[in-house]
């Protein structure tokens, strides 16, 4: 969403983040395209150009199937993957609220309606549908028979250390006069126990809930953390979707997050953070957060938008040791809190 972690410049062009050395040989690349499961780096400007021109067919194949997910006043990304018009997407972009009436923009431009249907706090996944028929004048085969462009499905499991993938995706929310930018970066890690997967790929605010591809052009994660660092940017594997299909197809909020901070916080306030009130007798009460304050980071991780907060929370637990950095005036502070449990009557 636009408040998800805004934390570095869009690049709103084709990036290849690998260093060309010195030519060794002569390759021509029309012999020698550019194997999709490669995870070394271009040697020479030959195989650059087979990188990106491997990146731009994905590109090519692909982008029909990114959308732009409009809820309330935020914006965020998915991808369509059944030709009915089910979009995965990261659980907060579309909320907890099964059934909620959404917008989706095409990549054209058009807009669609669509509605939520379920959610995964905890890891981050959701799913919603587009209600609408394709517009008249789509393109795409099957378009004429009510058929959505689809994206093919991976296993996140399946990705080798330093593999090429491609990030589409809507920074700073759907803009008319373009595409979804292009960024391409390697995958580093997969996470099992909390089904993430980590890589370089530079996003920003607007990329949430976006497809993460490898270069054959199947989806293998949905982005979810965009984190300080470039390597630090995390994704929801595929496989947290396919292990709870049904269920977030059936609109039903699965291991609803129950931590709770105790803070209501003004989302008017652009991209900071600031405390609106203190719940009594909270969490944030206890540790003695105040009205007014504003939180730069969450254990270490810089807050930029009013939406990371309750991003950051879902991966906690219920007693779990925190630090907050708050400005408060001209001071900054650590505030240490030992997050809450959510009692039912706010479900």
């Amino acid at each position: 969403m636009n408040a998800a972690r805004q934390l570095r410049p869009a690049a709103v062009c084709l990036v290849l983040l690998a260093g060309v050395a010195a030519p060794a040989r002569a390759v021509d690349s029309a012999k020698e395209p550019w194997e999709p499961l490669r995870t070394s780096s271009p040697d020479t400007p030959e195989e650059l150009k087979a990188l990106q021109d491997r990146v731009k067919k994905v590109v090519d194949q692909v982008t029909p199937t990114v959308v732009a997910v409009l809820i309330g006043p935020g914006a965020g990304s998915g991808v369509i993957v059944r030709d009915d018009g089910l979009v995965l997407t990261a659980a907060h972009v579309i909320g907890n609220k099964p059934g909620a009436a959404l917008k989706i923009v095409l990549p054209d431009g058009k807009m669609v309606n669509g509605k939520t249907l379920g959610v995964n706090p905890k890891l981050d996944s959701g799913m919603l549908m587009i209600t609408d028929k394709p517009p008249k004048d789509a393109k795409w085969p099957g378009a004429k028979d009510g058929k959505w462009p689809v994206a093919e499905i991976a296993r996140s499991g399946d990705l080798k250390k330093g593999q090429w993938v491609v990030a589409l995706g809507h920074p700073g929310g759907p803009k008319p006069e373009r595409r979804p930018p292009v960024r391409v970066g390697r995958f580093e890690n997969y996470t099992k126990n909390d089904q993430t997967i980590r890589t370089d790929c530079t996003l920003v605010g607007g990329d949430s809930g976006g497809p993460l591809f490898d270069l054959t052009g199947k989806v293998v994660g949905i982005h979810s953390r965009i984190g300080l660092f470039l390597e630090n940017n995390m994704h929801v594997a595929t496989e947290a979707f396919k292990d709870e299909w049904d269920k977030l197809l059936d609109g039903k909020a699965v291991a609803k997050a129950d931590v709770e901070l105790g803070v209501v916080i003004d989302d008017t306030q652009g991209e900071s953070v600031v405390v609106e009130s203190v719940v009594e007798g909270s969490a944030a009460a206890k540790a003695g957060l105040k009205a007014g304050d504003v939180i730069l980071k969450f254990d270490g991780e810089r807050l930029n938008a009013p939406n990371d907060l309750s991003q950051s929370l879902l991966t906690c637990e219920p007693g779990q040791k925190v630090k907050l950095s708050v400005q408060r005036g001209e001071k900054t502070l650590e505030i240490p809190v030992t997050l809450g449990k959510r009692s039912k009557s706010k479900d």
